[in-house]
């Protein structure tokens, strides 16, 4: 193969793990939305039907979401990144070979470096954003649970 053959290959495997982070980027912004809408659902259905036991349930919920995009990142979306990640510092360098790059190694299989456990969890369940975005909600609706289980907040009874 020669060199200009690699070169299109590996930019090829660029955009394909482009789109493949495109749509993993979509599923979690999905589920964002998606536990947005239930949480908000959830607490207006505690309000209406007076039930204090379902903030805590919200809270769960949190915990939930934030976990299962985790998750996602940890099993699919961090691989894809690693090698991305690989192949433009390699493609960037000019004291690298393209002969030395394997092609079409979506997995970076054969050049991966070896991640930390701790590392690796650290990046998929612990980036700001999505923890931020659950911790804060989760925290709300425990505020909110503990309020209405001391008494400081209640239902309006008739009106």
């Amino acid at each position: 193969m020669t060199p200009e053959q690699r070169f299109e290959i590996l930019k090829t495997e660029l955009s394909l793990i482009q789109a493949t982070l495109d749509k993993y980027d979509d599923l979690i912004f999905r589920g964002r939305n998606s536990f947005v809408t239930l949480w908000l659902a959830a607490l207006g259905l505690a309000f209406t039907i007076h039930s204090e036991e379902i903030p805590l349930l919200v809270t769960l919920l949190s915990f939930v979401y934030w976990f299962l995009e985790g998750m996602m990142r940890h099993q699919y979306w961090f691989k894809y990144v690693d090698r991305y990640r690989f192949l433009r510092n390699m493609l960037n360098d000019p004291a690298v070979s393209l002969v030395s790059i394997s092609v079409y190694d979506l997995t970076n299989h054969f050049h991966r470096t070896p991640v930390r456990a701790g590392k690796k969890f650290r990046a998929c369940f612990f980036k700001v954003e999505p923890s931020a975005l659950y911790g804060v909600m989760g925290g709300l609706a425990l505020a909110l649970w503990l309020l209405l289980r001391n008494g400081v907040v209640s239902f309006r009874v008739g009106s």
